[in-house]
């Protein structure tokens, strides 16, 4: 019987050593949190950009397609800091109206890696809000709750650091409303 027993031992070990394996070599290839991931980095809008804000929002179909979806926002996550560019509220006892992505573009709208899939390109980003209290940038995901706290005003801009590695990139942004509703646009956009 000792025999058996020392072959179970065996393919017991060897089992768990493919698992071990596996493990590593996922987490080898995943890129940990902040290290390779996009970042986000705020930038002024300059004269034309405010000069073209100005003559009302403009999509275009290059943007690729995007959904928009709203959900209540629960929990701790929905209290804002005033880091999180929070603006002064509606006057109490007046009707406050639900938060509106207006608009939201990329450019370029898809991007172009020249067959380097570890490459990072830059992009820039481009909104327009209403109602909101607060907004947040997500990239790889289409719920944008998590993410980084962006500059609320009515029209806004921020350049991204996107990694060529997937075939396309998802871009979303939230704004909240007063009563913590959220109110989502994604952007897909396409890798070369």
């Amino acid at each position: 019987m000792q025999p058996r027993t020392a072959r179970t031992l065996g393919i017991v070990l060897a089992v768990l050593g493919l698992v071990a394996v596996i493990v590593a070599i996922v987490l080898l290839v995943r890129p940990a949190d902040g290290e390779g991931a996009p970042t986000s980095t705020p930038v002024a809008p300059s004269a034309s950009a405010a000069a073209s804000a100005s003559t009302g929002p403009t999509e275009t179909a290059a943007t690729g397609p995007a959904t928009q979806a709203t959900t209540p926002a629960t929990g701790a996550s929905a209290a804002a800091s005033p880091t999180e560019g929070v603006v002064a509220s509606a006057a109490p006892g007046a009707a406050t109206a639900a938060a509106a992505v207006l608009s939201f573009t990329a450019s370029p709208a898809t991007i172009d890696c020249a067959g380097d899939r570890t490459a990072s390109v830059p992009v820039a980003l481009s909104w327009q809000t209403e109602g909101g209290v607060s907004a947040r940038l997500a990239v790889g995901t289409t719920d944008a709750q998590s993410g980084t706290p962006v500059d609320l005003s009515a029209t806004g801009y921020s350049a991204l650091s996107v990694p060529c590695r997937d075939a396309e990139t998802l871009i979303t942004l939230a704004v909240e409303s007063p009563d913590g509703t959220l109110t989502q646009r994604t952007l897909v956009l396409p890798t070369d």
